[in-house]
């Protein structure tokens, strides 16, 4: 069983469709994202992969599913399937070591709190935040590019 970390790039890419309604090149790229994403999302689902997550991604990923919706029950829909799927890493497990990595790496303390989650699990961080994976890469933590990876 593999242990991996998402990202909401990755969780917000399977879970919500995209919503382009133009069927051009980023539409098609679009569509690969979230087939890749879902096709991990799966994985969690039939639990041949442990989804690792901090406890604010339910909050963020709540916020994005509304967001790119529109429907604020979307919002509550994803962070509910964060909840049934996630191992969650609750903020008190993880801060001293997201603390350590926001000074050494200058990010953000969002893009920090989930490189800590997939340090402390010694799981793969899977994230669409090219920031964030240079980050993880630089430090130390397994992870790979959403738009890097194929089906």
């Amino acid at each position: 069983m593999s242990e991996i970390t998402l990202d909401t790039t990755v969780l917000a890419k399977g879970i919500i469709p995209p919503r382009r309604r133009k069927r051009d090149s980023i539409y098609k790229e679009e569509f690969r994202l979230h087939t890749i994403a879902k096709s991990i999302l799966k994985k969690v689902e039939s639990e041949e992969s442990v989804m690792n997550v901090p406890s604010v991604a339910i909050i963020e990923i709540a916020a994005v599913g509304a967001r790119l919706t529109g429907r604020d029950e979307r919002g509550v829909q994803a962070s509910d399937y964060v909840k049934k799927h996630g191992n969650i890493l609750y903020d008190i497990n993880i801060l001293d070591e997201a603390i350590q990595i926001a000074t050494k790496t200058k990010i953000s303390g969002f893009d920090s709190i989930f490189i800590a989650c997939a340090k402390i699990t010694d799981s793969v961080l899977m994230t669409d935040d090219k920031r964030m994976y240079e980050s993880a890469v630089k430090i130390g933590v397994k992870a790979k590019l959403l738009r890097d990876m194929d089906k």
